[in-house]
């Protein structure tokens, strides 16, 4: 994990889970239009509000300056290998590999197949190992290696010379099975090896297995939202992402202020702005002690020039010691737990009862910080303008203190946020993208629309589709959920994407040295200027001005 002054690493090599999320805009402009739905005011419950009208937002967007210097691109034609899929079977026992070195077959341990096993990895100079194993089709595979050690060590398996991902062992002294699922490999000469990071391992053999599952991945065209009274606008934004999933990539990028700097760079490199606009806001509760957010301004600016407006929250602890950071605050979410029902309470309910004695301070202060949050992104719900939501994000990894608590009060957590700003605060024009990122941290799918996955890999690592890490996610949700790249350190492979059949809904770039240089200049560390400019111009990248486009289109023909 990276301490964020941002961007906070997440490893993506173990498979674990995921989520999707993605979103479009409506807006106005001049003078602001009478509501057609306005969200119910602070203290009515669900039953005080009418369901919104089944009908399409009018809007009128800003018209984007023109801009001559601007570059232009032919469209990047996908490039997407036939898979014609086969059955496959390979094994090759680790003593009839090509081995140098300290390494030496060895049968003393039990369980080991063939008639026997190699051991003393050491991290010796001269130790290596290569499998080689001739690869029957171009399609995906499962690679499995049995590995055994007696004390807990982690090492990695390599293709090609290219890391696969780590393998962690606890040392229990038997031999187990590490598989890496769904590696595309072309139809040849493959060479698998290992690279020791501890070392003090048996390896027993390599094994190689057709893999499937990708193929089979199905991708709806109508997701419902979990709100049963969403917004308009935040239906046309869910019917846009269902529209697109599994056809097309939505782009986005982070913002580092209120500013459009880093929308700017994007449009100045590749002539295209991304879909989606996202920040993060901080400083908006009573215990903080960082700068007020100031950007909301500038999502209903984005969103009135045709963008998808994303936030997320990064919430300093409600009392004590502030930081979002579990160990730089003495704030434990546990205090907070009740099992009263208080979600919907008026202020006037929740003085009482905390005056009674029956509300602890940790639980007031987190009414008192949703009821905050809730009245910043009050602006957005009266012009309807849907935003992709994503509260409590990355839970699952332990270092904020909404997930250090455990699942349970994480769970109590989202779901009093849940129903407060829907049902209580009325805001509905909210699309909800959970980010747990673990699935003890599942919760309810009654509760949320989007599953994502924050993914931060190494400059010198090939980003791809990162297709472990959604067929994790896929599974969580059992299909049932739009998946998408919340954070991401560079831009994923497009036509990876669509040749492992693992498409995200849509991505979230950080911003820093992820897209720019200490001068404010386009960084090639993270993603080339080549790579950025053929991602945005590719033919299945969805841009800001296809948002405005599908949006234009709707309301002049609401049939379509």
């Amino acid at each position: 994990m990276k301490e964020r002054n941002k961007p906070l690493l997440i490893a993506a090599g173990v498979v674990l889970l995921a989520a999707i999320i993605v979103a479009v805009v409506m807006l106005f402009v001049g003078e602001k239009p009478p509501v057609q739905n306005p969200p119910a005011a602070a203290g009515t419950t669900a039953s005080d509000s009418a369901a919104p009208e089944e009908t399409i937002p009018r809007m009128t967007f800003l018209e984007d300056p023109t801009d001559e210097t601007a570059p232009t691109f032919e469209v990047v034609e996908l490039e997407i290998p036939t898979v014609e899929a086969q059955e496959a079977s390979l094994k090759l026992e680790a003593e009839d590999a090509d081995f140098t070195g300290l390494l030496a077959p060895e049968s003393m341990r039990r369980g080991y197949s063939g008639t026997g096993y190699l051991a003393g990895f050491a991290c010796n100079p001269g130790d290596h190992v290569l499998g080689l194993m001739e690869i029957p089709a171009s399609q995906h595979y499962d690679i499995t290696i049995s590995v055994c050690s007696d004390s807990p060590v982690t090492n990695a398996l390599l293709l090609n010379g290219e890391e696969v991902g780590e393998f962690t062992l606890e040392g229990t002294g038997e031999f187990i099975r590490v598989t890496f699922s769904g590696i595309y490999l072309e139809a040849g000469e493959a060479e698998l090896s290992i690279r020791e990071i501890d070392g003090h391992f048996a390896l027993d053999y390599f094994e190689l297995t057709d893999f499937d599952e990708m193929y089979a991945m199905e991708y709806d065209d109508d997701y419902k939202l979990s709100d049963p009274k969403a917004s308009p606008g935040a239906k046309l934004l869910m019917e846009f992402l269902s529209d697109h999933y599994g056809k097309k990539v939505i782009t986005g990028q982070y913002a580092s202020s209120s500013l459009n700097t880093e929308t700017d760079l994007i449009y100045s490199v590749t002539g295209k702005y991304p879909a989606i606009r996202f920040s993060a806001m901080q400083g908006l509760t009573e215990n903080t002690t960082v700068p007020r957010y100031d950007g909301i301004d500038a999502c209903i600016d984005w969103a009135h020039h045709g963008g998808i407006v994303g936030l997320m929250w990064y919430w300093d602890a409600p009392t004590g010691v502030s930081s979002v950071y579990a160990k730089e605050t003495d704030f434990s979410l546990k205090t907070a737990m009740t099992k009263e029902d208080i979600a919907l309470l008026s202020q006037e309910e929740i003085d009482k009862m905390y005056e009674a004695g029956g509300m602890t301070d940790a639980c007031y202060a987190v009414l008192r910080d949703i009821d905050a949050v809730s009245e910043t992104l009050r602006p957005l719900a009266e012009q309807d303008i849907p935003v992709l939501w994503r509260p409590l994000h990355e839970a699952g990894g332990g270092w904020f203190w909404w997930g250090s608590g455990g699942a349970e009060a994480y769970r109590w957590l989202w779901q009093l946020m849940y129903t407060r700003m829907t049902e209580y605060h009325g805001l509905h024009n909210l699309i909800w993208v959970w980010n747990g990122q673990n699935p003890y941290f599942m919760v309810e799918g009654t509760t949320f629309d989007i599953a994502s996955m924050d993914i931060y890999l190494g400059a010198d690592k090939d980003y791809s589709s990162r297709y472990e890490q959604y067929v994790a996610m896929s599974r969580m949700t059992a299909g049932e959920k739009l998946l998408a790249l919340s954070e991401c350190s560079s831009v994923p492979d497009m036509n990876d994407m669509f040749r492992d059949n693992c498409i995200w809904s849509f991505f979230g770039l950080w911003y820093g040295n992820y897209l720019m240089d200490e001068n404010g200049a386009y960084s090639d560390t993270f993603t080339s200027e080549e790579d950025m400019v053929a991602f945005y111009n590719s033919e299945a990248a969805v841009t800001r001005s296809d948002v405005r486009a599908f949006y234009e289109s709707r309301m002049q023909d609401p049939e379509e």
